[in-house]
């Protein structure tokens, strides 16, 4: 082993014998990595342990601790944590190790000079602190004497004082000592010289310094007694009322927003009694009479500790003082768009979170909670204290309240509305805003729904009496309220009847004495006098027959069931005279003609009736969709709360009624008249470059096939129009080929036409960029609500038949809400309302459902009409799933009924039809995943789709890439367990001529494969589905005796014996062959090319290359046509330019005998022209011999003009 000489530090040239690996490990103790510096600190330390008795042992241990002590003062932080914590480590391990030893290590390897820099020194004075920190923190100080103590002592504050931020790292080792070790209070020593360095005046008096007096105070009361607090502080306690001044200044008096984590501020809490608190708390709010965030940020931090003392909770009230609400409220309303301060927000919500948690102890009042929320909505604070903080402090503490303190709360928010309540200002004259007084109604509401107040049926009814007089009658309560806020507290009374009860009798109940109370204020001679708004006397008649109504319900003995449901609309509609007098007035009539309908049939099951005089179900119906046409959420609210008990006399009409509101096109719905007249409007103001847009947009929403009445004649897809489009543009001729480089401008403009044309088809989302307008959003909304009723309905074991009329329409509007992106909340919620049906196992009845029903509408839902393949792509999964709901139905109606045969197999014959048009015609659009999701059904016509599957799987009908799909679709049926459970003895008796037809097949399809091996036609992919297809066959529980499987596995292995495989398909392979119970391993057989092939391979080649011939021969024979026009244009131009000259006749002709003589070569140029596509260079001979016309002269030709012009 290496070993280095090390000279010792006293000057003597002593030579020891070191490890070099020892040298290495203190290398690695400033690694920056911490589990690099541990396991080298961890080395080191085995290595000193092991040789603590070798005679080398010592001189290793003193070069050691000189080392770790000398690296205190290093200054990098992750040099000073690794020699550090090795330091404090070796001194726990070692014993031998004295405090003589570290004092003297100290004074020579840390000592200050002032050839040393500044920031040497301070490194230093740190590695002095942590020294003693060493010594603190192990058994060292126990073995030291009263001497090393005192000197280590005088270390640490000396150098505490030498850097303002060396005094907190000092005081911190000091405490920690002081809590570890008890015996220390003894020592007079080092009691006094802490008293002497900590009780300070208070204008000396530091951050740190504080620390260190209030920490010691916590750990040790007797250390300062009030003799030596009244000696050193000048005052009888630490915090009193006279040293709250200057301590209060110290605490919101930081250097820097780091010292916001000093620990002083947590002591300084811990020190409180709750007699000063509030004077605590107020001393600290002058200083917040001017902004000052870091004074902001101190207070917060301060109130955020104290809400954590349980002992001071009961003046939390005093802790939010005035001048912190104002600055705590100012702030916030300084940040402007995105500008924030998360650290400001940070800190303001652990402070709320703080408070929230300490009002959830038992021993925390009502009258507290209350005086707080006082605090943050009165003044200086403001009913929208939760909007300006971002937060919903006021919610939460209004949640922990109980029933007793709801109430005291509620009866705050009444004095704000009618004013009785003190504004607490300094004026005493100021009244309350608008502004608060219907926030605070609002508040007041929000208290009805509490969960506390379930049963408190009465104080619900006060409070709503409250706003009912102070919003709608000209009482003593209302005669300081204006119209405008009158108005507003009429809004809000409406909406507090929106009132979430869980039955539908509290609700009436509530409703009742509201009714009866404003009937008992009116008469026909007070209307005037009496109501603010006066309704007319027609309207107080029908308000009374109203209540007539209400009274005679009310008074029978049995008023449940569908009387219930009338009760709840008379009473609603009848207080919504005095709000909506059109609306409540026609509501009102048409429930009055049902009512007597209803009474006159006592049994109110549906009858036959004409189509003047309609069930009274689809009166009601009617009704409530003319009610959810206008935005309310209370007439939302009255709705869901009484459809339900209306279910059970729905009808086919009805529902017809409901889901036609869906239906884009329907004209019928409560608001298309009123769309209709502001659409057109809205699209008078178009501007006129978006007419196009426009028209594509109607067009593409509401244009029917022109075909749709020829039946016969099956209607041309979105990819056959596109084909047609570029095949009448491209060419004429079947057999010929167009090359885009040869089509002139005119060709080129008609096919640019023609591919906008037919690419417009696929475009989805047209219209995208324009803007919704405000009809079309409102008509969004309502078809959102209306779908309410249809969810409620299927919340209510609904009819089959009724059930599989609403999915249908329900599947059109997504498909609509596709086309258009501002249509996204429709489609969110049509897809949530059809995930519900489409889970329903049960039915109330399954009447009127037969076969030819459900496969009507299994080819109703497969029908594309005027969906493309981008809409089936998006809807693929939906219309899988309704297929499927289709089959559970035809499965329970099968089970339930005669003739379950006849019913699966009229199903059986759409899905097969579908089945093979998908995999034989290009322009089916029918979803792949549909076939999946069948297959993997427990269905029994299953076994007629796997028998047409397994026909088509080696058909030449059938593309390749579907070919891959049928295997897939074979796989997942053969591993449908859960089928084969129920019907495997049917599956083996109905699909053994198809086992055998498939078995053969198979193995021919193999033997063909090994005798051409090379075919290109055949994909790797498709053979690996094979190989899964024949895995999930031999592991179905079928026995398929039928299939040759000794047979099917030597032609396989024989196939592998000729192709060398892709990892996937190996690992397809290796499963089959252990299933066969064969060998993966298969030696490859040597490559030969039979003569055959490569004559079949020549001729292919031969073929491949006529037709380049053919396209080279009718480009020279276009050049030649080209050429020919070139000359006689040639010639004209010379003939112009040749007039009024001598001899022109046989210019002329010595031009015609040029041409007749070049034509050959010009011919050959113009054809090598075209086939090359880069052009020769000119030469500089040549360059000056270009005609005007563009055409190169050839020498011949100069030579001529240039005897001619001379």
């Amino acid at each position: 082993m290496e070993e280095t000489e090390v000279k010792e530090e006293n000057g003597e040239n002593t030579v020891k014998k070191v490890e070099r690996t020892i040298l290495d490990i203190f290398r690695k103790l400033i690694n920056p990595h911490e589990n690099v510096r541990v396991k080298a600190g961890s080395s080191l330390l085995n290595y000193l342990v092991k040789t603590a008795k070798n005679s080398e042992g010592q001189a290793e241990l003193k070069y050691a601790l000189a080392r770790l002590v000398r690296g205190l003062g290093s200054p990098t932080f992750v040099a000073r944590a690794g020699y550090y914590s090795t330091l404090v480590a070796l001194l726990n391990l070692r014993q031998d190790i004295n405090p003589s030893d570290i004092l003297d290590l100290v004074e020579t390897e840390l000592h200050t000079s002032r050839k040393n820099s500044d920031a040497e020194n301070a490194d230093i004075r740190s590695g002095q602190i942590l020294a003693f920190g060493a010594a603190a923190r192990t058994d060292l100080w126990k073995i030291a004497s009263s001497k090393q103590k005192e000197d280590l002592l005088n270390l640490v504050l000396t150098a505490a004082k030498e850097r303002v931020y060396l005094g907190l790292f000092a005081y911190s080792f000091i405490v920690d000592l002081v809590a570890a070790d008890p015996a220390i209070k003894g020592d007079a020593v080092f009691s006094n010289r802490l008293r002497e360095e900590g009780l300070k005046p208070w204008a000396e008096q530091t951050l740190d310094s504080l620390y260190l007096v209030l920490s010691l105070k916590l750990l040790n009361p007797a250390l300062f007694s009030k003799k030596h607090i009244a000696e050193g502080l000048g005052t009888r306690k630490i915090i009193c009322p006279d040293s709250l001044e200057p301590l209060c200044k110290i605490l919101m008096t930081i250097p820097r927003v780091t010292s916001l984590k000093h620990p002083s501020f947590e002591a300084v809490v811990k020190l409180l009694t709750p007699d000063v608190t509030s004077s605590f708390f107020d001393e600290l709010d002058k200083h917040l009479k001017t902004p000052n965030r870091n004074r902001l940020l101190v207070f917060i931090k301060i109130i955020t500790i104290t809400l954590r003392q349980p002992q001071l909770l009961n003046h939390t009230a005093d802790l939010f003082t005035d001048n912190l609400i104002r600055q705590l409220l100012g702030y916030f309303r300084t940040f402007k768009g995105n500008q924030k301060d998360n650290e400001y927000r940070e800190a303001v919500q652990k402070m709320f979170q703080a408070l929230i948690e300490a009002f959830q102890e038992e021993h925390a009042t009502s009258a507290l909670k209350i005086a707080v929320i006082r605090k943050f909505l009165f003044n200086p604070g403001t009913f929208v204290f939760e909007k300006v903080t971002k937060s919903k402090v006021v919610q939460q503490i209004t949640q922990s309240l109980d029933a007793e303190g709801v109430k005291e709360l509620a009866a705050v928010y009444k004095g704000v509305v009618d004013g009785t309540e003190s504004i607490n200002s300094e004026n005493e004259s100021e009244t309350w805003l608008n502004n608060d007084r219907l926030y605070s109604a609002h508040l007041l509401i929000k208290l009805l729904n509490l969960p506390t107040m379930k049963l408190e049926s009465d104080w619900k009814v006060e409070q709503l009496t409250f706003l009912l007089e102070i919003s709608l009658l000209k009482g003593t309560n209302g005669m300081n309220v204006g119209r405008e806020l009158a108005e507003s507290l009429k809004a809000a009374f409406y909406g507090a009847l929106d009132l979430k009860l869980s039955k539908l009798e509290e609700l009436q109940s509530i409703l009742l004495k509201l009714a009866q109370h404003l009937n008992a204020k009116i008469n026909e001679e007070n209307l005037e006098t009496e109501l603010r708004n006066p309704i007319s006397l027609e309207t107080f008649q029908l308000w009374q027959t109203t209540m007539k109504k209400v009274e005679k319900i009310e008074n029978r003995q049995k008023k449940g069931g569908i009387k219930a449901v009338f009760l709840t609309l008379f009473l609603h509609m009848g207080l919504q005279l005095f709000n909506d007098v059109q609306l409540a007035s026609d509501s009102l009539k048409e429930l009055f003609s049902c009512y007597d309908r209803v009474k006159k049939d006592k049994k109110a099951q549906p009858v036959a009736e004409s189509e003047d005089d309609p069930y009274w179900t689809e009166v009601v119906v009617d009704l409530f969709l003319n009610l959810l046409s206008h935005n309310s959420h209370l007439l939302r609210s009255i709705i869901s709360s009484v459809f339900p008990h209306l279910c059970t006399y729905m009808n086919s009409t009805t529902i017809h009624q409901i889901v036609s509101v869906l239906d884009p096109t329907n004209d019928e719905n409560p608001l298309s008249k009123t769309v209709d007249s502001d659409s057109e409007e809205s699209e008078a103001e178009e501007a006129e470059d978006e007419e196009d847009e426009v028209d594509e947009q109607s067009n593409d929403s509401h244009s029917e096939p022109e075909s749709e009445s020829e039946e016969d004649v099956e209607p041309e897809s979105a990819t056959d129009r596109l084909r047609m489009a570029l095949h009448q543009v491209l060419t004429n001729d079947d057999n010929e080929s167009v090359d885009l480089d040869d089509m002139s401008d005119t060709e080129g403009e008609r096919l640019d036409q023609a591919l906008g044309e037919a690419f417009r088809e696929f475009r989805p989302n047209r219209g995208r960029r324009k803007k919704q307008s405000k009809d079309q959003e409102t008509l969004t909304h309502f078809r959102i609500r209306v779908l309410d009723l249809i969810e409620i309905y299927l919340n209510s074991s609904p009819s089959m038949l009724l059930t599989l009329e609403i999915m249908l329409p329900l599947l059109q509007s997504v498909e609509f809400s596709i086309r258009d992106e501002h249509q996204k909340p429709l489609n969110d919620r049509l897809r949530s309302v059809l995930k519900k049906l489409l889970g329903l196992k049960k039915f109330d009845n399954i009447e009127g459902v037969d076969h030819t029903i459900l496969a009507d509408l299994f080819k109703s839902l497969l029908d594309k009409g005027s969906k493309n393949a981008l809409i089936v792509q998006e809807m693929g999964e939906q219309i899988s799933q309704c297929c499927i709901f289709v089959i559970k139905c035809s499965q329970i109606l099968g089970a339930a009924c005669k003739g379950a045969k006849r019913l699966r197999a009229a199903i059986l014959e759409v899905v097969s039809g579908e089945l093979q048009s998908f995999l034989t015609r290009r322009d089916c659009l029918t979803p792949y995943v549909l076939f999946k999701n069948i297959l993997q059904q427990c269905w029994e016509g299953n076994i007629g789709l796997a028998i047409i599957l397994q026909e088509l799987l080696f058909s030449a009908d059938v593309r390749q890439y579907q070919k891959n799909q049928v295997a897939e679709l074979l796989k997942l049926f053969y591993s449908n367990q859960r089928f084969f459970s129920q019907f495997q003895a049917k599956v083996e008796r109905k699909m053994a001529e198809a086992h055998q037809q498939f078995s053969s097949s198979i193995v021919e399809y193999f033997q063909g494969l090994c005798e051409n091996p090379e075919n290109r036609n055949v994909k790797e992919r498709f053979i690996c589905n094979l190989f899964h297809l024949l895995a999930a066959m031999k592991q179905s529980p079928l026995e398929l005796s039928e299939v040759s499987w000794p047979e099917i596995a030597h032609q396989v292995t024989e196939y592998r014996s000729y192709k060398s495989f892709s990892s996937d398909a190996k690992l397809a392979f290796k499963k089959l062959c252990k299933l066969l119970n064969i060998s993966n391993v298969v030696p490859m057989k040597p490559h030969v090319t039979k003569l055959p092939a490569l004559i079949e391979e020549k001729n292919d080649s031969d073929d491949q290359e006529e037709e380049p011939k053919e396209r080279r021969k009718k480009r020279k024979r276009k050049s030649n046509e080209t050429l020919k026009l070139r000359k006689e244009a040639k010639q004209l131009r010379l003939e112009s330019l040749s007039k009024g000259l001598e001899h022109a006749t046989e210019f002329a002709n010595s031009v015609e005998e040029e041409v007749k003589d070049v034509e050959p070569q010009e011919a050959e140029e113009s054809d090598q022209e075209t086939t090359t596509p880069s052009p020769k260079k000119i030469g500089k001979s040549n360059r000056h011999s270009i005609a005007v016309n563009g055409n190169r002269d050839s020498p011949k030709r100069i030579k001529k003009k240039r005897k001619l012009s001379e």
